[in-house]
């Protein structure tokens, strides 16, 4: 054991970034099909899967991680939901945001960084960058490349965690709002409601961008594929439910899908866990008191055993959406589920390919024929 555990670490520290490239599973490789270029000079990676009989009536549908991952939190299991939308006759796709998987900065900091990912140091620059940064430049990016890969102006986007939750932003502040056809929020509440964990999750955030400054928490992780500590299920509890989730899968999670936060990301989530609103990183905006003004058709998917975004707090957020077309989807044992659905378990659990991903289709389907022009102004 003592061996596997030295052979194990020997790989998290070197040759993190070509060992991911490398891998034979495309599934579990970095997003790199294709780069989308934001005005802030970012190249966002892009995975794109297409279905063998497309169908002209649906939208493509982009599928965006949370903060700490990459893409391939949607494709770390077998019958995962990219596979399951490209089976329907969508076009997908999954992207990596700034900081993760494939993507990469323009000019010499690129290159420095490119050297970094080979090593536990952390990258340079990362505590530059906010989820609103993420929200105003990231989406724009990766909707003018989807629009050059198919010609279509709006899309689908399904967001897991921070991945859906950036999308109040950009529905509330960006002028390209209305190219947002559909949303999808999966785990991805805008405020706490007297969540119990919240103290908790705070004192960790603080913990983890102390951490940050002097050692890359993603990569010295990645062994954790291997061989993990004891304990460390105290810290998994908040990301799924291990009774839930296959030992295969979590073994990808760590060995494929953590990234590095970002330390300006974490700081902005320093300031949602203090106040218990979704807030801009200078405090100025907050995007809670602003969802009334979203109108976009969206879909909220909710887990009962979610402790990072709790059932209540996702109520709340989908009850103050100003939208009239909006679903909200429960997932647990209460309602008749195999499981109560953690964090994670929304996309990862061995049930969701038949409790879950057909919901979410279906309720995708039905917005699909004759598109219309999104309501959102």
């Amino acid at each position: 054991m003592a061996l596997v555990a030295a052979c194990a670490l020997t790989l998290g520290i070197s040759g993190c970034a070509s060992l991911r490239r490398m891998n034979i599973n495309r599934d579990l490789r970095p997003c790199d099909d294709g780069f989308a270029r934001t005005a802030d000079g970012w190249w966002l990676g892009i995975r794109h899967y297409r279905p063998v009989e497309p169908d002209p009536d649906k939208l493509p549908v982009v599928l965006c991680h949370g903060l700490g991952l990459n893409g391939t939190f949607w494709t770390i299991t077998h019958d995962h939901l990219p596979s399951q939308l490209v089976a329907q006759g969508y076009e997908v796709f999954v992207v990596d945001l700034r900081g993760s998987g494939a993507s990469y900065r323009d000019g010499g900091i690129g290159w420095v960084n490119a050297a970094l990912r080979q090593t536990v140091i952390p990258e340079i620059g990362n505590d530059e960058w906010t989820m609103d940064d993420q929200a105003l430049y990231d989406v724009p990016a990766i909707l003018e490349y989807v629009r050059e890969q198919t010609g279509e102006e709006r899309v689908n986007w399904i967001g897991h965690s921070l991945g859906g939750m950036l999308m109040f932003a950009f529905l509330e502040r960006s002028d390209q709002a209305h190219r947002i056809a559909n949303f999808v929020a999966m785990g991805s509440p805008a405020c706490i409601a007297d969540s119990p964990e919240a103290e908790k999750m705070l004192r960790a955030n603080r913990g983890l961008r102390m951490l940050m400054k002097a050692i890359s928490t993603g990569r010295i992780a990645r062994p954790m594929a291997i061989v993990r500590p004891p304990g460390l299920e105290k810290i998994d509890r908040f990301y799924y439910s291990a009774d839930n989730v296959d030992p295969e899968t979590v073994a990808r999670f760590y060995g494929s899908t953590l990234e590095d936060p970002g330390p300006g990301a974490l700081r902005q989530m320093d300031r949602y866990l203090e106040s218990g609103r979704l807030v801009s990183e200078d405090g100025s905006i907050d995007y809670y008191e602003g969802l009334s003004e979203i109108h976009t058709p969206t879909l909220f998917v909710a887990g009962d055993g979610d402790i990072l975004a709790d059932l209540h707090s996702k109520w709340k957020t989908y009850q103050a959406l100003g939208s009239a077309d909006k679903t909200f989807l429960r997932f647990g044992r209460s309602q008749g589920h195999v499981a109560d659905y953690g964090h994670c378990d929304l996309v990862w659990s061995r049930h969701a390919p038949k409790e879950i991903f057909p919901e979410v289709i279906d309720w995708l389907d039905r917005r699909q024929k004759a598109p219309l022009p999104s309501p959102q102004r």
